[in-house]
């Protein structure tokens, strides 16, 4: 016999669903469903599990409304909630290679590459504007056209129309 078949509650990972993600503390919480336990009903707020914080610092993304996630039970308990990370539902994964590394929000997108050499970073907006990153220099682009090239000891403004040196 192994411990959760002798202790009683919920022990291992279920699929829930975020419900609501504005936590009145701002600790990361969230509110989810997770049907297989409470059915229709939302759990008490759950608490986040994430690879680093600290005071002041860490990693904090937090999924939107909707969302899939995963939830576990401190020490088995259904009234102490954790959630443990996301997963995506069919279809909705940004479907890239492993090689390819990508932090997408309604807003903007971080792509590090590191099989495409000439664009191993890109931070682009869902506006069109966009800062990529290379070995050679730094290129900002405006949704509205405007472009400037760092390289070297050169800036470049809109394809040449002005260049410093």
């Amino acid at each position: 016999m192994n411990e959760q078949t002798t202790r009683a509650g919920y022990f291992g990972k279920y699929r829930g669903t975020v419900s609501n993600n504005t936590d009145p503390l701002q600790k990361g919480r969230l509110q989810v469903q997770v049907p297989a336990v409470y059915g229709t009903n939302t759990l008490n707020w759950a608490m986040p599990s994430v690879p680093f914080a600290g005071s002041g610092v860490g990693f904090y993304l937090i999924p939107p409304v909707g969302a899939n996630i995963w939830v576990e039970f401190e020490g088995g308990n259904i009234d102490a909630p954790i959630w443990s990370g996301c997963f995506w539902g069919e279809g909705e994964c940004p479907g890239q290679t492993p090689m390819v590394k990508i932090i997408k929000t309604q807003a903007a997108t971080i792509t590090l590459d590191e099989v495409n050499s000439s664009a191993p970073l890109v931070i682009e907006t869902t506006a069109g504007n966009r800062i990529t990153i290379t070995a050679q220099g730094i290129t900002l682009e405006s949704s509205g056209g405007a472009k400037v090239e760092l390289s070297g000891p050169k800036v470049t403004v809109n394809s040449g129309a002005l260049e410093v040196t």
